[in-house]
Order: structure tokens, then C-alpha cells, then sequence
């Protein structure tokens, strides 16, 4: 076993203390830089979420703005992926938009919350290189997502308008898709789940889903978990301690749900190490 997937199964053991794995985002960044480069000539200064969908370079594209002190560039929709997100009701915001509306300033304050923790941020910078923002009509609706394919970008739905708790609505989005990434990035390195056709029931989705999917929330809402749990032992406001204490009971609630999945032979030795660590 190389020294990576030691260093993974480390992290596995202990992922109920600090599951967003402080420094091995890097290292699995890293490793994915070094493909990226060998197989398609992709690396940090040419990386663009368009170049990924159509395996070319892109020139020209230029950011709406910067979070995170100048670090992660924000872009709008890419074309490839507008049409389908058109069909679910999401817009994108225009670089007109950003200076009138206080948008950026919500994502500045969604990072001040994930600076709780040094190695949550350092994560972050690791694994998050294009921020996509959506537009919905309902600003109290939160939608994030990210894609397998799309190994270093996030989209996220931002309010468009101040509203109670918005920014840590916004951090938690972050968070729970720079984990998708980081998994994914993982499963890159040793199989969590075997082959089967099995589906379990997702108290997220409220539908069944194959074991990859349940393995993912788990991994996604127990780092969540763990991130509130460190936020509340802060100084806070009663409309931030109220949003934070009703969020993680209902994680928790929904996590008892899959309290055995753990045990399930849908999972290799490696993916029950994780997932027993996380609900245990």
C-alpha cells in the first residue's frame, strides 16, 4: 500500500474527531494535479471548468470577482452546464449584479465562519479552484452542487439580498462541496463501496440511492456536523445559536437513520472504517 492511502486510512480512523482531514487535501490535490497534467496538460494556471467539460484549454476566461483575500476566482454558469440548470429555474448573477447586490459580501462573511478552523480553510484553498455562483427567485432555497468530472469547482446559490443566518447557509454549502471533491478524490485512491445494485433509503434526497451516494452524504453531513459543533463553542448571537442547534439535530436525525450502514456488504474494509469513524 502506497504511502497516500496510509496516510488516507489514518484519516479514516479518526474521521468522528476532524473529518475534513486537515493537510491531506493538499496531498490528494497534489496527485490530481499530476494527472491532470500528464493526461490532459491541465495545472493550476490553465484549470478552468470549461476546459474540464470539453477536455480543451480555454483562453479568455475571465473572472466576476475573488474571494477568500484574492485566492478563488468566481465565475459565472458555464455555457455546457446553463441550459440544464435554465430548465431547473437557476440563473446566474452578472458582474452587474455583484456590484449592486451584496452577494460577495455574504461569501466573505461564509468564509469568516470557516476560518474556525485553520485546516478547513487551508482544505478549501486546496480543493476549490472556480466558485460558480447561482441565482434562485427564493432566497430562503439553498442549491449547491459539484461533479466528479469537474475535479476542482463548486457551485453554489447565493442569497440576493441580506437575510437571518444567509452566510452560514453559504459556508455550510461550501464546506459540503469541497467534501464531495475531497471524497471523490479519495475513491481515486482505494474503492469505498464494492459493485451491487443494493439502494438505500436517503433521508437527504427522500428517495432510495445507490451506496456511492449514501457513502458521500455521510461523509458530507458528519464533517457538517463536526463544523457546527465547533462554531457553537463560540461567542454567538441567539439567532446564530438557534439556526446552528435546529441544523445539527437535524443532521443527526437523519444520520440515526443509516446508523447501520456501516455494516453494510456493500462497503470494502476501507469504506466501513469510514463510515463506522463518522457515526460512531
Amino acid at each position: 500500500m502506497n504511502e497516500l492511502r496510509t496516510l488516507i486510512l489514518q484519516y479514516f480512523d479518526n474521521a468522528d474527531s476532524s473529518p475534513w482531514f486537515p493537510d491531506l487535501g493538499q496531498r490528494l490535490a497534489n496527485e490530481k494535479w499530476a494527472t491532470l497534467e500528464k493526461q490532459k496538460g491541465f495545472n493550476k494556471d490553465n484549470y478552468s471548468t470549461e476546459a474540464c467539460l470539453t477536455s480543451q484549454k480555454i483562453e479568455g476566461l475571465f473572472p466576476l470577482a475573488h474571494v477568500l483575500q484574492n485566492q478563488i476566482p468566481i465565475f459565472p454558469i458555464p455555457l455546457e452546464l446553463a441550459l440544464n440548470d435554465k430548465k431547473k429555474n437557476i440563473d446566474t448573477y452578472s458582474l452587474a449584479e455583484l456590484h449592486s447586490l451584496p452577494v460577495l459580501e455574504c461569501i466573505d462573511d461564509a468564509f469568516e465562519w470557516l476560518k474556525i478552523e485553520n485546516s478547513i480553510i487551508d482544505t478549501i484553498r486546496a480543493l476549490v479552484r472556480n466558485i460558480h455562483l447561482l441565482k434562485l427567485e427564493d432566497n430562503e432555497y439553498d442549491v449547491s452542487y459539484s461533479l466528479p468530472n469537474i475535479p476542482f469547482s463548486i457551485f453554489l446559490s447565493i442569497p440576493s439580498q441580506r437575510i437571518n443566518n444567509d452566510s452560514l447557509r453559504v459556508a455550510e454549502a461550501i464546506l459540503h462541496e469541497t467534501m464531495h471533491l475531497q471524497l471523490t478524490l479519495i475513491e481515486e485512491e482505494m474503492p469505498l463501496v464494492n459493485q451491487s445494485d443494493l439502494k438505500f433509503f436517503s433521508p437527504w434526497k427522500n428517495e432510495f440511492r445507490d451506496s456511492r451516494g449514501i457513502i458521500h452524504a455521510l461523509y458530507v453531513f458528519g464533517t457538517i456536523r463536526k463544523f457546527i459543533d465547533r462554531l457553537l463553542t463560540r461567542d454567538l448571537n441567539p439567532s446564530n445559536i438557534k439556526f446552528l442547534i435546529k441544523r445539527k439535530e437535524e443532521i443527526e436525525n437523519q444520520m440515526v437513520i443509516l446508523n447501520d450502514f456501516g455494516k453494510s456488504e456493500v462497503l470494502t474494509k476501507q469504506g466501513s472504517l469510514l463510515i463506522s469513524a463518522l457515526i460512531r
